[in-house]
């Protein structure tokens, strides 16, 4: 994840912190919950079709979930001062 390491120390260099960040991932993870709490407490038929759909969408949702929680792993995982290394 080389890349990530990248967006964060430009981010560092654009005076984000690894906070501010995370903060932004953390307000992604909400969002994406409360979609798929949404979604999933639906229970109106809306026919083969439609459901088909609902059940993309909640498998993309829970994907961008777990990608985002993943994301906050590894930043964690980071040393700030690693971060802040030119």
């Amino acid at each position: 994840m080389d890349w990530v390491e990248a967006l964060l120390r430009k981010s560092c260099d654009k005076t984000l912190k690894k906070e501010e960040v995370l903060q932004s991932l953390f307000h992604m993870i909400e969002v994406n919950e409360g979609t798929l709490n949404h979604i999933q407490a639906d229970k109106r038929d809306f026919g083969p079709e439609l459901e088909e759909l609902k059940q993309t969408e909640i498998k993309d949702l829970d994907f961008h979930l777990k990608y985002y929680r993943s994301l906050v792993n590894f930043i964690n995982s980071i040393p700030e001062n690693k971060i802040i290394e030119q």
